[in-house]
């Protein structure tokens, strides 16, 4: 939460400097047209945060939602890891992040559950002699299913991307599935 609160306060920061009227909003994917009552230029979801809901229902309730919050002409951008590529290469970890100057061992695997689908998301933490682990089920969203329900939700605008520097997307070998929207 902190480290959300800290990327939004940078781009407050960003936008002051650059005289760029702007105004960032968080909220609960579950409730969004609950808690938000206006609409909005841009709407992003990104950090692999999509497939923290509960299944394609879900998913194209929040896609829905997003739609609806959106202002003419306005974007949303999504953004999760690419599960084509970790379900047909069997991905079962990310590289791990190391820096022996302050003792971090950060681990994260992949292991998929065959009765519910889901992925298991398992880490292991360790900053000194801290050790912290813990597991979340993922819906592996694959980049087929993710644009049927950005085109049932009524997006025509899609554009998709294998990272933020819009190289074109390869279900075998990015890293990143993005999706870029425009009302």
């Amino acid at each position: 939460m902190n480290k959300l609160l800290n990327i939004m306060e940078t781009a407050r920061d960003k936008a002051k400097i650059n005289n760029v009227e702007f105004n960032a909003i968080q909220a609960n994917m579950l409730t969004l047209t609950v808690d938000l009552a206006e609409k909005y230029d841009l709407i992003f979801c990104i950090g692999n945060s999509i497939v923290h809901l509960g299944g394609l229902n879900e998913i194209e309730k929040f896609l829905s939602d997003v739609k609806s919050l959106l202002k003419v002409g306005g974007s949303a951008i999504f953004q999760i890891i690419n599960y084509d590529r970790v379900m047909k290469k069997g991905i079962t970890s990310l590289p791990t992040i190391t820096d022996e100057t302050i003792g971090l061992y950060f681990e994260r695997m992949y292991e998929l559950d065959r009765v519910s689908g889901n992925v298991l998301f398992n880490t292991f933490l360790k900053v000194n002699n801290e050790k912290i682990e813990n597991s979340i089920p993922l819906y592996p969203l694959l980049s087929d299913d993710f644009l049927n329900l950005i085109k049932q939700v009524g997006f025509i605008n899609i554009e998709l991307f294998g990272d933020f520097k819009g190289s074109k997307y390869d279900t075998e070998n990015s890293y990143m599935t993005v999706l870029r929207i425009s009302e």
